[in-house]
């Protein structure tokens, strides 16, 4: 829409799977999916879904930003003839009693990032059958994809091991990517030797302030 060709205009980029560019499982070659309210509303009745079908969408009550993109999502679903709720959670139930229970609704925030830039940190815990942050499914191709690309060492090899599971897991719709951060720090001149982490946590043992 006009709002998202705005930000796009500016620094936003639009991607095709979870994956972000700076990370092992990102295919910059990917195309992405066009927006298609027609087969969106093709595809519920397809699966037996009748327009006001109700779903529930779990969020962390702190978010205020996920809030707002879950409003937008609801929306979206809204026009395609589905009913969208937005639950809130304190986010530590969420995290370890919600998800990993099985408690959730049909859609639910869900969120990655980690300081090795590595896909598979976050992949096999999200997909592979039996993890924490998979309560639900068991993909025996997919858990075979994840297990494969544990076992080679050769860099580019695995990483095109871990585009083809990305892309995989976007063609099976198992997540919707909605945004991704970089965050900006802002250092004093008087600081020294600070390392700034991929994942915000710092570690200053050999920072000092003049």
């Amino acid at each position: 829409g006009t709002v998202g060709k705005r930000w796009l205009r500016r620094k936003a980029k639009a991607s095709a799977s979870g994956p972000g560019r700076r990370c092992g499982g990102s295919n910059p070659g990917r195309r992405h999916r066009p927006c298609s309210p027609a087969e969106a509303r093709r595809r519920r009745a397809g699966a037996g879904m009748r327009p006001g079908a109700r779903g529930q969408c779990d969020v962390g009550g702190s978010d205020s930003s996920f809030r707002g993109v879950a409003q937008a999502v609801s929306g979206y679903l809204q026009a395609v003839g589905v009913r969208a709720t937005i639950k809130p959670y304190e986010t530590g139930v969420l995290l370890n009693d919600i998800i990993p229970g099985g408690k959730t609704g049909e859609m639910w925030q869900n969120q990655w990032g980690g300081w090795t830039y590595d896909y598979d940190n976050t992949a096999y815990l999200m997909y592979h059958s039996g993890q924490k942050w998979n309560p639900y499914d068991n993909d025996p191709m997919l858990n075979a994809m994840l297990e494969a690309q544990r076992t080679v060492y050769d860099v580019k090899k695995r990483e095109a091991m871990l585009q083809e599971i990305a892309g995989y897991v976007a063609d099976q719709a198992l997540e919707l990517p909605l945004y991704s951060l970089n965050t900006i720090v802002g250092v004093n001149k008087r600081v020294k030797n600070l390392e700034v982490p991929g994942d915000i946590r710092f570690r200053f043992v050999d920072t000092t302030v003049e």
